[in-house]
């Protein structure tokens, strides 16, 4: 046989089940079909061994160099890389489920099967959040507003069994979110527990993601916020030894002079808000003061555009909206569809409020100063992060 030419002395191997013979045949098929060049030294190999050449040099099989020439290799990269729809059609399924519309009442309309709207939602989710990742990056942040959204998975957490609740994948997914009150940008989320981890872990992406500490945090009276505030940006201090017998004090976690915090406390009645007061937790209450005066959006302590944004949430992410039965029933795809929102919501959607401040069409990712124009959803969804991070 001669695997660089057409002269074959078999057209096909009998037995199929035999790995080797298969990877052969696809080669040697691949070769004719001038779907794939393969160099010397492999038609060497091939010619002296057979079928065994090719696990002489595992880096070198020919599967993986094939495919790097089939269709799919100008999506690489793309959210639609193996994906068997059109670009049309993938892009038409992503914006409406980024618009609101379940998964259910996406293939009905489109005319697809529901496993088809599943897979585009986990291509788009997963890439979407890589764009994200992409440009989030050295962001100057002034009123950073901390909160959390109640969501659940499969479902609500009274009805969890004893085993369920200790596998802890289903039940309250709270939805912990960082956002930028002046450019509209959601800085950071987390899904999960209302514990003091998830608070930590939202600190610690907002830590990554911007260029220095947010000038004022903002949040309700939830307690984790403050200590993870310490945990992610505090410093070790040794309190001074007090006269007289006793141990030494441990070191503990003071908030740097630069920090500055503070709760809107909510006090309710029946279910509804009957008092509202303001404190400041961290910093100089006169330092708080002088910010929110020449502050462009707020002129008291609030977390109003944050509880704003968490309705948005609401609208453009099905599985947010309550009293439906399109509630998540996995995590992965509650992660996913949050993703795709986000990104949507930063990059497609131009914000009433910063257009009419900007006198054009203004979505919060050009507020931010990382963009230059309102994305379209197949500009999403075929960016390539590693362009981004180039760029940037």
């Amino acid at each position: 046989m001669d695997v660089g030419g057409h002269e074959h002395q078999h057209s096909q191997f009998v037995d199929d089940q035999d790995l080797p013979q298969w990877l052969y045949e696809r080669a040697r098929r691949a070769v004719l079909d001038r779907r794939l060049r393969v160099d010397q030294s492999l038609t060497d190999t091939l010619q002296a061994h057979g079928p065994a050449g090719l696990f002489i040099d595992p880096e070198s099989i020919l599967v993986s160099s094939s495919l790097r020439h089939t269709r799919s290799s100008a999506r690489k990269g793309t959210a639609m890389h193996h994906a068997h729809l059109s670009d049309q059609a993938f892009v038409i399924i992503a914006k409406s489920l980024a618009e609101g519309v379940g998964v259910a009442a996406t293939a009905r309309i489109q005319g697809v099967d529901k496993k088809t709207v599943l897979l585009v939602l986990a291509k788009a989710g997963e890439h979407a959040a890589k764009i994200d990742r992409a440009l989030m990056r050295n962001l100057i942040v002034s009123e950073c507003q901390l909160d959390e959204m109640w969501s659940f998975i499969g479902k609500k957490e009274k009805n969890l069994e004893p085993d369920e609740k200790l596998r802890g994948e289903l039940g309250d997914a709270w939805i912990w979110i960082a956002f930028d009150a002046v450019n509209k940008v959601a800085i950071a989320s987390v899904i999960g527990k209302r514990t003091q981890p998830h608070a930590v872990e939202l600190l610690q992406k907002v830590k990554r993601v911007t260029a220095r500490m947010p000038t004022l945090f903002s949040s309700d009276q939830l307690d984790q916020y403050g200590n993870a505030l310490l945990e992610v940006y505090g410093t070790l201090m040794t309190p001074p030894r007090k006269p007289g017998p006793g141990r030494p004090p441990n070191p503990r976690l003071v908030p740097p002079d630069d920090l500055l915090y503070v709760q809107v406390v909510k006090e309710y009645k029946k279910s509804r808000v009957v008092k509202v007061t303001r404190k400041v937790v961290f910093g100089d209450p006169d330092r708080v003061s002088a910010i929110l005066e020449s502050s462009s959006v707020s002129s008291a302590i609030n977390t109003s555009y944050i509880e704003r944004y968490n309705g948005t949430v609401r609208h453009i992410d099905a599985r947010c909206t309550r009293k439906t039965l399109r509630f998540s029933k996995c995590k992965d795809n509650h992660v996913r569809q949050l993703a795709l929102s986000f990104a949507y919501y930063h990059l497609c959607l131009p914000h009433r409020s910063l257009s009419k401040q900007y006198g054009q069409p203004t979505t919060p990712i050009m507020a931010a100063g990382l963009t230059d124009h309102v994305w379209t959803m197949g500009e999403l969804l075929t960016s390539r992060d590693e362009n981004l991070r180039s760029q940037s």
